[in-house]
């Protein structure tokens, strides 16, 4: 079980109580949305946080074909219970090696869901397939947080997300990117389950690179879905790429 599976199978109960609010919705579809693309391929569509807003933004203007590729067949099952209207073509596959063979106006991968290629090998396999199925005109955009190179190397925080009492505990390898750990989760009902993770980082100038090599070229970005300006104090980008013309 490679880590996109094993997250899935780790995190697809409590996703969206956890994350479902981690962004303002409105703004991401905004984005997203502004090109009005007809046909999109959502890489890592987890249980459609995004994918189910999106689609139906989009249809205001026109039929749509949207596909949502997931190795997690517990994340792609709360997708399709969402999904009561069957908007999103759910592809249960590889990210890096499953992706439908056809052409694209969009395709994103959002929250940080590149790095749970754990490889950078498969991470820049990924993204240059992904340029392979751009229409002309289409763009890719990658939404990842941004770690400081100078992050400690061990972390341990305590959140609270609905029901839930969170103790994370981390490692960081700053020259790999590697970064393993578990979320040790006690529900307020007695329930306490182990949520390991494990991705590897990699940093906008690595993205930058990995797109360059795949033929693509940075359009803009962002610091948040909000389109504030990326600077050097930015905890995230939304990088949006376009072939060479």
């Amino acid at each position: 079980m490679d880590s996109r599976s094993s997250y899935g199978a780790a995190f697809a109960d409590i996703y969206d109580e956890w994350y479902g609010d981690s962004d303002a919705i409105d703004d991401v579809v905004s984005l997203l949305g502004e090109r009005n693309p007809r046909r999109v391929l959502e890489l890592g569509g987890g249980t459609g946080r995004i994918a189910l807003p999106l689609v139906v933004r989009l249809l205001t203007h026109g039929d749509v074909r949207f596909i949502g590729i997931d190795e997690s067949a517990e994340m792609l099952q709360r997708l399709r219970t969402k999904d009561v209207r069957g908007l999103v073509e759910c592809v249960g596959g590889d990210m890096v090696d499953d992706q439908p063979n056809e052409k694209f106006d969009l395709v994103y991968i959002s929250y940080n869901t590149l790095f749970n290629l754990d490889d950078r090998d498969r991470q820049r396999r990924c993204i240059t397939n992904a340029s392979q199925r751009l229409a002309a005109d289409g763009v890719l955009i990658i939404d990842a947080c941004v770690i400081d190179e100078n992050a400690p190397g061990e972390g341990a925080a305590t959140d609270r997300r609905g029901s839930w009492t969170l103790h994370t505990s981390s490692n960081f390898d700053v020259r790999t990117g590697l970064l393993t750990g578990e979320i040790d989760s006690r529900h307020d009902d007695g329930r306490r389950v182990a949520r390991p993770f494990r991705v590897t980082y990699s940093s906008p100038a690595v993205v930058d690179e990995m797109c360059s090599s795949a033929g693509l070229v940075l359009d803009r970005r962002f610091g948040s879905w909000q389109r504030d300006p990326f600077d050097e104090d930015s905890p995230r980008h939304v990088s949006i790429y376009r072939l060479v013309r």
